[in-house]
C-alpha cells in the first residue's frame, strides 16, 4: 500500500473540515428553529374581552349607512336603540328613560311616529297610532 502523499491528506482534511461545517450548519438552523417553535408557542392567544364600553355603538353597512345604533340619549339620559331604514333616518326605536318609563316607536319614512307602545314610570301601559304628520289619531288609556 503507498503512503497517501500531502496533497491527497489536504484534500481529505479539507473535505472533512467541509463536511464538519456543513453539520454545523444543519444542527443550528434545526435548534434556532425549535427555539422558534416553543418561543411562538408561549404566545398567548388572544383573548376576547369580558365587556366593550363606550357612549354609542354604530352598526354600519357595506356601503358605509347607519343601519342600527345604540347609545344614550344626552338631553334626558335615556338608552335608545334604533333602527334605521335605507335612507339612514330611525324607523324603529326602543327606549329606556331614566324615569323608568319605557317605549316600542314604529316611524314612517317621513321620520313621524305612527305607532308607540310604551308603559310609564308608574307600571301603567300606553298605546298610541300616529297619523302622516305624527299628530296623535287614537289612544288607549
Amino acid at each position: 500500500m503507498t503512503e497517501p502523499t500531502l496533497d491527497e491528506l489536504t484534500r481529505r482534511l479539507e473535505r472533512l473540515e467541509r463536511h464538519g461545517r456543513h453539520w454545523k450548519r444543519t444542527a443550528v438552523t434545526v435548534l434556532l428553529g425549535a427555539v422558534a417553535l416553543v418561543v411562538m408557542g408561549q404566545t398567548p392567544p388572544h383573548r376576547v374581552p369580558k365587556s366593550l364600553e363606550a357612549e354609542e355603538f354604530v352598526l354600519r353597512d357595506s356601503r358605509g349607512q347607519v343601519r342600527a345604533s345604540l347609545g344614550t340619549a344626552q338631553d334626558s339620559n335615556s338608552t335608545v336603540l334604533q333602527f334605521h331604514g335605507e335612507t339612514g333616518k330611525p324607523r324603529t326605536r326602543i327606549t329606556v328613560a331614566s324615569d323608568g318609563t319605557s317605549s316600542f316607536e314604529v316611524m314612517d319614512t317621513g321620520d313621524h311616529v305612527r305607532l308607540v307602545l310604551g308603559v310609564r314610570d308608574n307600571g301603567v301601559p300606553r298605546i298610541w297610532l300616529g297619523n302622516e304628520t305624527g299628530k296623535i289619531i287614537w289612544r288607549a288609556p
